[in-house]
């Protein structure tokens, strides 16, 4: 199975509030929106998902500049 790309529209005031969550989770923007969206759907349909897979790089290194 492969992961999909998709292009989601929100305003930027709703983006900036999702990553700073994100953030104080200590998680991807893209792992902390999939965690939500799944809590809106039926159990029976989360047990059945697959689990999500890593993103596959390498973590940057904190002292790494951006």
């Amino acid at each position: 199975m492969s992961n999909q790309r998709k292009n989601i529209t929100q305003p930027s005031d709703w983006w900036a509030a999702y990553e700073a969550q994100a953030k104080k989770e200590g998680k991807s923007l893209s792992a902390w929106i999939g965690e939500r969206c799944n809590e809106g759907l039926p159990k029976s349909v989360r047990k059945r998902l697959s689990e999500r897979q890593p993103a596959h790089r390498p973590k940057r290194s904190k002292n790494a500049k951006l």
